[in-house]
């Protein structure tokens, strides 16, 4: 692909879809086109604001934790590999709406919650921690909802639940 219609391309998708430069570049690459040509279209797509990374960086938060409620480390570490300034990520991710954010984290552990056959309490929490974490969501925010679950769900987080009630 020559560079005139590799730029038009580039054009058209971006006018359809927000890129960061890293994107642009792997494609670009992809077509084999020349390393000083990418940089010329590159400038060129960030000069006439086609790509923006500050842009990008809070689309990408906002639909990760929207759709795919990703938690703020995760969406954090796959901007960094996307290679974003870390000012447009912090700003990024202090967009999202803080009870919302909360509110995510325990609707998941709700659902969670419902595929656990065993009602040990320690099993269950380690498992709803570490689905957390998977999940993106930091420390704190997961101990919060936890305690909110057990306020909700004293049987399934009852203190008071001895594994060798069963076994009687």
């Amino acid at each position: 692909m020559d560079t005139s219609k590799a730029l038009k391309t580039v054009t058209t998708l971006c006018s359809k879809k927000e890129y960061c430069r890293q994107e642009i570049r792997q494609k670009l690459e992809k077509w084999e086109i020349a390393e000083k040509d990418i940089d010329t279209i590159l400038e060129f797509l960030q000069k006439n604001n086609f790509i923006n990374e500050q842009r990008y960086a809070q689309f990408y938060a906002r639909d990760k934790f929207r759709f795919n409620k990703w938690g703020k480390q995760k969406i954090s570490l796959m901007l960094k590999q996307k290679e974003i300034a870390p000012d447009f990520i912090s700003q990024a991710l202090s967009e999202l709406d803080k009870e919302a954010y909360e509110q995510t984290c325990l609707q998941l552990f709700r659902q969670k919650q419902l595929k656990f056959k065993e009602k040990k309490d320690i099993q269950n929490t380690l498992r709803l921690v570490r689905f957390g974490l998977s999940r993106g969501f930091d420390y704190d925010t997961i101990r919060r909802c936890l305690d909110l679950l057990k306020a909700e769900n004293h049987s399934a987080f009852s203190e008071n639940t001895r594994d060798d009630v069963w076994d009687e």
